[in-house]
Parts: C-alpha cells; structure tokens; sequence
C-alpha cells in the first residue's frame, strides 16, 4: 500500500509542477532606461516648488512623452507579477477558494491568472479527496472512520 501511495504522491506532484509558472527574466537594461526618465520627472518636480505631475500632464510636457499616465495600479499588478512573486496556481494550491478569490481581486479580474489560479484549487482538491478515499474508504490505517 505504501508504494501505490507513494506512486500516487509523485503522480500529483508532477501534475502540479505541469500547471506551475516559469520564472520572469528581468532586463536590467531596460528597466534601468525606463527609471531614467521617471528620476528625470521627480528631480524637475523637485526643483520647482508647487508643480504637481497633473500640471505637467496638462502642459504636455516634454518630460512625459512616451509615458502612459493612464495606467491603473491593478491593471500593472494583473500585467506582471502578483504579490510575493507567487505565482496564480500555487495562490490556488494553497489557499484554495480564498486562494482564487485573491487572484480575481488582485488580477483586476484577469480570466487567464484566475483560471491557473482555479486549476490549483482543483488540484489540492482532487489530492485531498484521493488521499479521502485511500485513507478512509480503503480503511488504511485501522480505526480511520473517526472521521465520520
């Protein structure tokens, strides 16, 4: 019995490693010249006292060409990372329904991360019920209907 647990037990790991996400490479490079002009806006706002980023934004100031000022903090949370660099599935792994309800609210209602996040739930699920039916159905263990 041990062994079709431990088989069982690899079997739902693989599964959970084939859902998991790559890690990000960071161009330092790029970042680097995306800071560059946002140190440039904070030294000008800075140095002048009383200018405020929306006086610029309605002067169409130079400094902020090629800046999108549009962008809301969820939509750049959902095109990145989410916090603590967890990625969507383990957030469902692990914390299940509250695990998918956080990817929906912090994804800004991103179908895709909400989906790998639900996938993750369904995986802790299927492992918790097989591990239900080896251990109390199959009566592994003995006295394993205290259960019920």
């Amino acid at each position: 019995m041990r062994k079709i647990f431990s088989l069982l037990s690899i079997l739902a790991l693989s599964f959970t490693f084939a859902y998991a996400e790559e890690p990000m490479n960071f161009d330092s490079q790029n970042i680097n010249s995306e800071f560059d002009q946002i140190n440039k806006i904070e030294k000008y706002v800075q140095a002048n006292d009383g200018v405020t980023l929306s006086q610029l934004k309605s002067e169409n100031s130079e400094l902020l060409k090629g800046i999108d000022m549009e962008a809301q903090t969820m939509s750049t949370v959902a095109a990145g990372e989410l916090p603590a660099g967890i990625p969507a599935f383990w957030w469902g792994c692990i914390l299940t329904v509250v695990g998918v309800i956080l990817v929906y609210v912090l994804t800004d209602s991103d179908k895709d991360q909400t989906k790998k996040a639900l996938m993750g739930c369904l995986v802790t699920g299927g492992v918790w019920l097989l591990w239900w039916v080896i251990v109390v159905v199959a009566g592994v263990g003995g006295s394993a209907y205290w259960w019920f």
